[in-house]
């Protein structure tokens, strides 16, 4: 993987990393993948087998051969040449995507996938294991976090119809769930620069990102 720049964007939920990480590669003219949407159609993809998550060991690992998952750059989501761009974010999905992501098996399936996209292309990658599992040696790494309150009014501000105390303790539950899983936790690389946002827009975040990587 070496050769190319790959830039690495970790952080909990509503930290901002996704739009974010889209910005800033569309001002670098290079490659975008938010790694998150591909444990959310894995979940999918799961949910709709029927196959229950504490069964998971039983599995045969041949099944992720049968599991084709795209991502273009406008985040279609596509699984097995069917759009599911919308369906991975409705309830069922975001109940579940924490403990699915949890599972080895399906971490190291899609640990492979982001690495191979990765190993040809300058990219800007996001989500919760980049700068630690999938691209450790990446030149540049980041870790985006702010406060779980303004975690919450950003997630009601994408939708006025929720609710600040539910939005606080589902992120807070989800935050549980990604900092003490066994495999692959949230947490920030030695080296990875850590930037607080609560009072920091979109725009300044990605020119902060971004002179560090050009300067």
């Amino acid at each position: 993987m070496k050769g190319n720049l790959h830039i690495a964007i970790d952080g909990p939920a509503a930290s901002g990393k996704t739009d974010t990480g889209k910005l800033l590669a569309e001002e670098l003219g290079i490659l975008f993948l938010d790694t998150g949407l591909m444990y959310r159609a894995m979940t999918y993809y799961f949910l709709n087998s029927k196959l229950d998550e504490n069964n998971f060991d039983l599995i045969n690992k041949d099944i992720f051969d049968d599991i084709n998952i795209e991502i273009f750059n406008n985040q279609n989501v596509i699984l097995n040449n069917i759009d599911i761009s919308k369906v991975i974010f409705s309830d069922d999905v975001n109940n579940k995507v924490s403990i699915y992501a949890g599972i080895k098996s399906i971490r190291e399936s899609l640990v492979k996938k982001q690495q191979l996209i990765a190993q040809d292309n300058d990219i800007v990658m996001v989500g919760r294991d980049i700068g630690t599992v999938v691209l450790p040696d990446a030149k540049f790494k980041f870790f985006l976090d702010c406060s779980l309150n303004t975690r919450a009014m950003r997630r009601m501000h994408q939708d006025d119809k929720k609710k600040f105390t539910n939005e606080k303790d589902k992120l807070n539950n989800r935050d549980l769930l990604d900092k003490n899983r066994e495999i692959s936790p949230l947490l920030p690389s030695e080296d990875a620069v850590i930037v607080f946002n609560d009072y920091v827009n979109l725009n300044e975040t990605v020119k902060l990102i971004k002179n560090i990587v050009l300067n």
